[in-house]
């Protein structure tokens, strides 16, 4: 029964409010977005594996099939509609490149990577959009005109302004000022996106009444710009923007444990105001600028992990594909966030829309390429790249402390060292002659791997595609002639060869032994003596080609005399062993408490042979090099002067590019922040594409406002909170919301206020607030104290990262672990941190009304504030007047507090304690829509 009445009353709460009108006028929004997508994630590989065959250029298309335009897909070929839009288990385009089914498996040279298989499924999930047309083979290709693209309001200068304009002279608002319980809800979400206490509703509503109502918001703002909650509310707008992450997401999905500084910077920036020009050059390229302390340089180093916290294909084999895709990530992230352009569309071929050629995409993609972002190896797997990680900076006493600790650590470990070759010694696998994979002669495809533990020198090697031929050969010179016995080394273990031959050339002739990879060899787990043999003072051992589909592995070869095997050496090492454990026992506590070096995932500009210009990948291709292209940035954004930014051959040109974009004359960069500003404040931007200033996107509705806003931006040292304080002191903010209905077809439709759906953070912050439970605390990360580990799809630590219902902190320290969303945010609508989200999506679907339901968080915080009303109200009907007051800055009405009454004297009379009777009522409240929308 209690579940029915709260079934029954949600229900109202969310049709009764108008809650269901808000998904229509979003859907459609989201088109440019998913042209992007396809753009840069869908056409590319279209191009690159499918056209050769599937295209008007490719003569008769095969089965067919054309794939080079949405009627090519949708009529299909002898199967049928290649693509089914909303189903991508029902179309056979997915299926031939995931090679399963009776489909031919597509590309039939190498199957595609996961990664791009997932783009696939989500395009065609998404609806497959697909702006491209029937083009004929014969139709010529037009040059970009970038002087005419010059004319594109976007990129022509901003206005000029007279000192009398203002955001209310240019939006001309008509209706009255919100109410003030309306007004501070608003200003308190929009702000710090907490609600206001009861405390500050009483003295907002003190001097909107006795003063007026701008009044009681230049007061409040003031407090509100001064806490720390501000910086907790904003630095979120920007992550979306910046895609920030706590792991890797694509192919690897490892943790990020030190991504948390980068988020806990742009908390800082924001509360600090840092200007917004300085928030740019220290993202793009903090490790590059100068500095006069320790802090600054930290800090600097910090923020370009900006550039680092995209998703990376970590196990692509081919490293200059990687790099290549590296840079257009963060290319396109850059050109996104700060300048609404989709730079990553002009990979393949000059843009399809916006006048950027190819040449100018390669110009800047240069930059990045010259820029460190990836580093060596990680989980012991050559095949796995790592991220470049940097020590920060440190004082001098901690400079000398962490020295103490690191000589008692060098010194044990010396001692372990020795000990362990005394152990060596007695096993008798330090002696004789030794010959490593690095030294042998190798053909045919080897790689190097260092997957399984116990190995010698750096790696071993390992052949697993006997598809071609492969061979390895040792040469040892033996000291004296005489009878040698020969041990090979390998890691034995499941799924290797059981047949792999060794041939032996000695004294005598040539012998050939088989050897079982399965099984661990005899000494020391790593070597295996495979017989005893005549040599000379020469030696040599090969292993070629051997009848088997499963992995070989190759490491060292070891010649030890026969004499030194007969001499009377103790064996035993039981007492060695012990005193080893011993060291490393205390070893282990030495290095815990050792003080850690913080360390930043921190770009850095590579110094050698990478710096410097790239060649034009024809179609994107990593290997289809066309002309080479001098660093440098946009035609269509110059102006007199911009030449100065010319990048030194010696320097990667981040800070050029950081500085081309930050400058005033730059028509693009201050249009597009106060855009999202605005955005942020109404709900919807002037340019309602936020990410997208190019010909695809939206013109702004009120141009005079958009340039008017840039200009006070730019003029007003770059500053954010005085561009929010100017927005929000406005009569334009202040005024009440309006009805959808009103104002259709005028010039500016930011005449008026709309009520808007409040934030997934704001939503779940809200609840904790109200309740009492809010952990107001900053900290670093969850995934911080995990460390580095792969997040599996079906693990114990996706579960347990998944599970963020105990942690109380704001909803900007939850981690977002790429795939593994917290549950709280991601059903009201929080992005997907792979992409670039100015402008997240807006729906309402019933599983946001059954997470208010059934969410043992929800309940949690429904019982918490019950037990709270209860305690401070002697009455039912005092509490429900407090509840409405808490949760929905207002007072109940007086139906509304019938109604609840009734509501939980039913509720007790069925047997249920007042506490949770009343908890009950506060999950409607909870539930509604007046208390996920702001208005």
């Amino acid at each position: 029964m209690l579940q029915a009445k709260l079934v029954i009353c949600v229900l109202s709460a969310f049709i009764g409010t108008g809650a269901f009108t808000v998904s229509k006028a979003v859907a459609s929004g989201d088109r440019a977005s998913q042209v992007d997508f396809f753009e840069t994630k869908i056409r590319p590989v279209l191009i690159e594996h499918c056209y050769e065959c599937h295209s008007a250029k490719a003569g008769k298309a095969k089965g067919g099939l054309r794939l080079d335009s949405k009627q090519g897909w949708l009529v299909g070929g002898d199967s049928g509609p290649a693509i089914i839009p909303g189903k991508p288990d029902e179309s056979h385009v997915l299926l031939a490149i995931n090679y399963s089914g009776d489909m031919s498996e597509m590309p039939p040279k190498s199957r595609l990577s996961s990664e791009v298989i997932h783009d696939f499924t989500q395009w065609i999930q998404d609806g497959a959009v697909d702006p491209r047309q029937v083009e004929g083979a014969a139709l010529e290709k037009k040059a970009i005109d970038v002087e005419a693209g010059k004319k594109y309001w976007a990129f022509q200068p901003r206005r000029t302004f007279a000192e009398e304009d203002s955001i209310d002279r240019l939006a001309r608002p008509k209706s009255p000022p919100a109410t003030a319980d309306k007004l501070v809800r608003r200003l308190f979400l929009d702000v710090v996106g907490l609600p206001p206490t009861l405390e500050e509703q009483s003295e907002f509503q003190a001097v909107y009444s006795n003063e007026s109502p701008e009044r009681a918001v230049e007061v409040f703002l003031n407090d509100l710009f001064g806490r720390k909650e501000f910086g907790e509310k904003w630095a979120r707008h920007w992550l979306d923007v910046a895609r920030y992450a706590d792991s890797n997401g694509s192919d690897f999905n490892l943790t990020y444990p030190e991504a948390w500084r980068y988020r806990n910077y742009v908390i800082k920036a924001l509360n600090d105001d840092l200007p917004y020009d300085q928030f740019l050059l220290e993202q793009i390229a903090g490790d590059l600028l100068p500095y006069d302390t320790l802090e600054q340089r930290n800090q600097q180093l910090v923020a370009t992990t900006f550039l680092m916290v995209g998703p990376k294909m970590l196990t692509e084999r081919d490293k200059e594909k990687m790099r290549l895709d590296i840079a257009d990530e963060q290319l396109d992230t850059i050109g996104r966030a700060t300048m609404g352009l989709t730079l990553g569309c002009a990979r393949c071929h000059d843009h399809k829309f916006d006048p950027i050629p190819t040449t100018d995409y390669y110009a800047m993609a240069g930059i990045f390429h010259g820029t460190l972002t990836t580093d060596g190896i990680l989980m012991n797997n050559v095949n796995v790249s790592g991220w470049k990680e940097t020590d920060l900076l440190i004082n001098d006493d901690e400079t000398q402390r962490l020295q103490a600790f690191r000589s008692k650590i060098k010194s044990i470990e010396e001692k372990i060292q020795q000990k362990q070759q005394r152990r060596e010694l007695v096993l008798g696998s330090a002696v004789g002659v030794l010959v490593d994979d690095s030294d042998a002669t190798r053909k045919g495809t080897w790689r190097k791997s260092t997957h399984r533990p116990k190995y010698v020198g750096d790696h071993y090697l390992v052949a697993d595609n006997q598809k071609s031929p492969f061979s390895i050969e040792w040469k040892a010179t033996l000291p004296n002639p005489g009878k040698y016995e020969l041990r090979v080394s390998f890691r034995g273990g499941k799924g290797l060869a059981t047949n792999v031959r060794y041939t032996v050339h000695h004294a005598e002739g040539e012998d050939q032994v088989v050897v079982d990879q399965t099984v661990l060899p005899s000494i020391d787990q790593l070597w295996q003596p495979i017989g005893q043999f005549e040599f000379d003072t020469k030696a040599v051992v090969s292993l070629a080609d051997t009848a088997t589909d499963k992995p070989i592995l190759a490491d060292a070869i070891r010649l030890v005399h026969v004499e030194d095997l007969e001499k009377d050496r103790p064996t035993d090492t039981s007492s060695l062993d012990e005193e080893i454990k011993q060291l490393e026992k205390t070893l282990a506590g030495i290095k815990k408490e050792t003080p850690e070096i913080p360390r930043a995932m921190a770009a850095q500009d590579n110094e050698s042979e990478r710096i410097g210009d790239l060649h034009v990948r024809i179609r994107g291709e990593t290997k289809n090099l066309g002309e080479r292209v001098s660093r440098g940035f946009l035609q269509v954004v110059n102006w007199n002067g911009a030449a100065q930014f010319s990048i030194p051959t010696h320097e990667s040109g981040r800070v050029q590019l950081a500085e081309w974009i930050t400058a005033k004359e730059n028509p693009l960069t201050a249009r597009v922040m106060v855009n999202r500003i605005w955005q942020h404040l109404f709900g919807r931007g002037i340019v309602e594409t936020s990410d997208n200033f190019g010909v695809r996107g939206a013109l702004p509705s009120n141009p005079e406002l958009l340039d008017f806003l840039a200009e006070e931006f730019v003029e007003g040292n770059w500053s954010v909170k005085s561009v929010i304080r100017k927005i929000i002191t406005s009569k334009t903010y202040q005024q009440a919301v309006a009805d959808v209905s009103e104002g259709a077809g005028e010039k500016s439709q930011f005449q008026k206020q709309y009520r808007r759906p409040a934030p997934a953070e704001t939503i779940r912050d809200s609840l904790l607030a109200v309740s009492g439970k809010l952990d107001w605390e900053s900290r670093d990360s969850v995934v911080s104290e995990l460390g580095m580990h792969a997040i599996e799809s079906n693990g114990k630590r996706h579960v347990s990262l998944g599970q963020t219902g105990k942690l109380r902190q704001r909803s900007v320290y939850l981690p977002v672990v790429r795939g593994a969303v917290p549950p709280s945010l991601a059903v009201f609508d929080f992005p997907n941190p792979d992409l670039v989200t100015g402008k997240r999506a807006i729906t309402t679907v019933p599983a946001q009304a059954l997470f208010m339901m059934n969410s043992p968080f929800v309940h949690e915080m429904s019982y918490a504030l019950s037990l709270l009303l209860l305690q401070n109200n002697v009455t039912i009907e005092k509490s429900i007047q407090q509840l409405y007051r808490r949760v929905l800055i207002r007072q109940a009405g007086r139906d509304e507090v019938s109604k609840g009454k009734k509501y939980v004297a039913e509720l007790m009379e069925e047997g249920q304690a007042l506490e949770q009777s009343f908890a009950s009522f506060v999950q409607v409240v909870f539930c509604s829509a007046e208390f996920r929308f702001i208005e």
